[in-house]
């Protein structure tokens, strides 16, 4: 089968900016999608038509857990847009992945856009105004509605069932990480030297909560939370609030700590840092000498940042941090530390891909 990957970027002209890359990001999908009087979760060569074809996918994932088989018992919706002009929907349906990490649906013959999505967030959807590829940009994901062991995955591209059954295809989540690996103080040469950072917290401020799916650089946050600084709102809406906040269960002094925290995210990329595109924060709380200070620091911004590719969080990224705590830090949660108060050095990683998985359809 001749195929094409390519990327989604952006909401105009949705056919000529898949050009780029495989991936892209879907979330709210319909249950049942109605196409010239056919249901599309039935869509199928026995319903819907003579120029019906099964097809045989080879879906290479991009994992944001250690464990394998993460595709293994679930939800995937599977959508067929025809490559023409108007991008109309020709085929949908919604299955559960088995053991062998294989699903079974079909489309009609021809050049076609295939968009797999695993883990949608709702068990049902009532929306039958996905009619075509370029709707689907209207449609927004959740953070506090993710499960960073089962996250919302997606892939997209270009392929020709005229040419064959058989095609590979990436899928990744929008989710990112940012993985704190040590922390200590070093308060060396200050009337507080030897002090300690007494019940730590580390947590993300101005989390951006909402994601167009088919958007890779996501510029402007969408309904942040914690923008306050504190953690609370997150804790309150989230139905994993662990994925922005943890406590420690031990003090931090001059001697190094591990506390392999990782905490997860949607991208932001803006441009500007004003009340409506804050950049997303990392925040180090706790007390010293019975005061309460907070770190918040721009992640992969200024002075610390930016460390590969654009400022500020990537889709699909892993940033591993190693923090030193020089001074005590802020009183305000929303004013970001200078480096004189904080050094951070990190990198970025990518998921590892894991070995490659058959879905037939």
């Amino acid at each position: 089968m001749d195929t094409e990957t390519k990327t989604y970027k952006g909401r105009t002209s949705p056919i000529s900016t898949l050009r780029h890359s495989a991936n892209a990001l879907l979330l709210f999908l319909p249950a049942f999608i109605f196409l010239s009087g056919c249901s599309a979760e039935s869509l199928g060569p026995d319903t819907c038509g003579q120029d019906s074809i099964r097809s045989k996918v080879l879906v290479r994932q991009t994992c944001l857990t250690k464990a394998g088989g993460i595709l293994h018992g679930c939800t995937a919706d599977v959508f067929m847009f025809n490559d023409d002009v108007l991008q109309r929907i020709d085929a949908y349906q919604r299955v559960k992945i088995g053991r062998d990490n294989s699903l079974d649906a079909a489309s009609r013959e021809g050049r076609k856009i295939a968009v797999i999505i695993c883990n949608p967030q709702q068990e049902n959807y009532d929306w039958n105004s996905i009619s075509s590829f370029e709707s689907i940009s209207e449609i927004y994901s959740d953070l506090r509605m993710e499960d960073p062991e089962r996250p919302l995955m997606s892939g997209v591209m270009q392929v020709n069932t005229d040419n064959g059954p058989e095609f590979s295809m990436d899928v990744s989540p929008l989710l990112s990480e940012i993985h704190v690996r040590s922390i200590r103080c070093d308060f060396s040469g200050r009337p507080y030297a030897g002090s300690r950072l007494e019940n730590p917290h580390i947590y993300l401020a101005n989390v951006n909560s909402m994601a167009a799916i088919l958007d890779s650089d996501i510029s402007s946050p969408a309904s942040p939370v914690n923008t306050d600084g504190y953690p609370h709102e997150s804790d309150r809406c989230m139905k994993h609030p662990e994925m922005v906040h943890v406590a420690l269960d031990t003090g931090i002094g001059s001697e190094t700590v591990y506390p392999a925290a990782s905490l997860f995210c949607y991208p932001n990329s803006s441009d500007e840092d004003s009340a409506g595109t804050p950049f997303t924060r990392l925040v180090i709380s706790g007390e010293i000498n019975g005061k309460k200070y907070y770190y918040p620091m721009n992640i992969n911004r200024g002075e610390f940042g930016y460390i590969e590719g654009c400022p500020g969080i990537g889709r699909n990224c892993r940033y591993v941090f190693d923090i030193v705590l020089k001074k005590t830090g802020v009183t305000d949660p929303t004013v970001p530390v200078s480096g004189e108060t904080v050094s951070m050095s990190g990198l970025i990683r990518p998921w590892d891909i894991l070995p490659e998985d058959m879905i037939r359809f």
